[in-house]
């Protein structure tokens, strides 16, 4: 009888070991399939530095979160630079947020078999559509967690979960402003309103948040005082000139309902049964208290994601979200549909529409701009380093002829490094220097004109320049050179056209000799 008790419980623990496993090799697959030159190389470089003991915000200006920098460093320092531990940090987190997702749904009580079927698909659908470490989503995997232990801490009475989401979202703020901010706002105010109402345990939860809180900011204080950051640099670049880059899109986004509604039909489709469940329960007398808080919990995590990705600049990638609300409203259907089939309908659509969003994200690369192009023709990118094998190299710059552009970054960084002189690297192609075991004393990390650093006219350009300028003159570098095929250079963006000459050395590589003999230099 014990045995037969024992069987199932085996089982399900090698199940939910596979979901890990299974979750883990589709986003390690699919990150060695194409490449975005910066948006997918960016961290690379950043926890390269890191590694070398170069400080975020204080060495270089960074306008996203510095805690993906310090983790890859971790994985570099543990397994070495490579592809391959890149690769393997983002793989991690999709198959941690696999068994998170499982965790929450057995938890809610869903079926042992949904809950593994949600979760995987969930897994389907987050890490691999970039398959690199990104900000924003580490930034969604830790808001992601809080949500959930918030869910949690509803469903079981169980307080604990308000104590340790404070540290989650923290880590959420560290990895990328938005979302973690806005998680930040919605979980204090739902942390607040279940407190009032809880008269019971009400000042147990004001107690475990409060604490957690206290945690998190002295977690936040060891952090900063581990890494050396400066903390009015880091206010200033992360905080200020970044606020200020969320106005300025909030400001000029035009927001259409109806085409949000239909870019996101899918997403838009659950969320809008999960509205549907809440009012007939309402209607119906059988809404409970608990209930309603999870329901709202969870619409209002998927409004925070809509609402990052309408402004964000980055590709789609919150279509993980279909699995998770339909997920949720499996959990309720029964008490307001009648009708078995009102499930069946719901998870073919949810398959249907996973499958899609797969093929388009996943095998077409469609995050990596690399859609509607012949990966076939992708190469390996060992023969441009060793540290990068395994990478079938082919990007969006040069989607014909990926041999050619690495026959160019070869011959570019052959001529980089001839030049003993001090001087700066600017490059999309931010694999460059980890690979070739340089500082590229570039003082931004990443190069985006406008968001990543103020332009002329910006209120913040002159301090952005002075900084640019203190950089140049501690280094003592002489040149900068910058690695592209068109004539507009980064540098022009920064410095009076007076304070340098340029000249084109190599069909991807422009040299930027300095003249400190004008006014912006001396």
């Amino acid at each position: 009888m014990l045995q037969k008790k024992l069987i199932p419980t085996y089982n399900n623990k090698i199940l939910i070991f596979f979901l890990a496993i299974i979750a883990f090799l589709i986003n390690y697959y699919y990150g060695f399939i194409g490449v975005m030159p910066m948006d997918n190389t960016v961290l690379f470089n950043g926890g390269y530095r890191i590694l070398k003991g170069y400080i975020p915000f204080t060495d270089y200006w960074l306008v996203t979160g510095p805690l993906l920098d310090y983790l890859n460093a971790f994985f570099f320092k543990i397994l070495g630079v490579s592809w391959n531990t890149y690769i393997i940090h983002s793989s991690i987190i999709n198959s941690l947020l696999a068994l998170s997702s499982f965790y929450f749904f057995k938890k809610n009580d869903l079926s042992f078999r949904f809950s593994l079927i949600y979760a995987f698909l969930i897994s389907v659908l987050f890490y691999p559509v970039v398959g690199t470490p990104f900000v924003d989503h580490h930034s969604t995997f830790f808001m992601i967690i809080s949500f959930y232990g918030l869910i949690l801490a509803v469903k079981t009475n169980n307080t604990n979960y308000f104590f340790f989401i404070p540290s989650l979202l923290s880590l959420s703020f560290l990895s990328k402003q938005t979302p973690g901010g806005y998680g930040i706002i919605i979980i204090s105010f739902f942390i607040l309103i279940i407190s009032l109402l809880d008269k019971e345990k009400g000042f147990e939860i004001i107690k475990k948040s409060l604490g957690g809180s206290l945690f998190a900011i002295l977690f936040l204080f060891f952090f900063f005082y581990l890494t050396k950051i400066n903390f009015n640099d880091f206010f200033q670049q992360y905080i200020s000139f970044g606020s200020s880059i969320g106005k300025v899109r909030l400001n000029n986004y035009d927001f259409n309902l109806i085409n949000e509604i239909n870019k996101y039909k899918f997403i838009s489709l659950f969320l809008i049964s999960l509205i549907i469940i809440l009012i007939r329960l309402k209607l119906k007398n059988l809404l409970k208290i608990k209930d309603f808080f999870i329901i709202s919990i969870s619409i209002s995590l998927t409004v925070i994601l809509l609402f990052h990705q309408m402004i964000s600049l980055n590709q789609n990638f919150i279509f993980f979200l279909i699995p998770f609300l339909c997920g949720v409203t499996h959990l309720y259907y029964k008490k307001v549909f009648d009708l078995n089939h009102f499930l069946v309908i719901l998870i073919i659509t949810c398959f249907i529409s996973v499958g899609k969003y797969h093929l388009r994200f996943n095998e077409e690369r469609k995050f990596n701009e690399l859609e509607n192009i012949d990966l076939s023709k992708a190469i390996d990118a060992k023969i441009l380093n060793e540290k990068l094998k395994g990478l079938k190299w082919i990007t969006y710059l040069s989607p014909k002829d990926p041999k050619k552009e690495i026959k160019n970054l070869t011959k570019a960084i052959s001529i980089f490094k001839e030049d003993k002189s001090n001087k700066i690297l600017i490059t999309e192609y931010q694999v460059i220097p980890p690979i070739i075991d340089i500082y590229d004393n570039s003082p931004n990390q990443w190069h985006h004109p406008s968001v990543s650093f103020p332009l002329r006219g910006n209120n913040y350009y002159e301090i952005y320049q002075n900084y640019f300028i203190s950089k140049i003159k501690k280094k003592k570098i002489k040149t900068i050179y910058e690695i592209r095929k068109e004539e507009k250079i980064i540098t022009a963006l920064v410095l009076d056209e007076k304070c340098f000459k340029k000249e084109r050395v190599g069909e991807m590589l422009i040299k930027i000799d300095l003249d400190f003999s004008c006014s912006e230099l001396k």
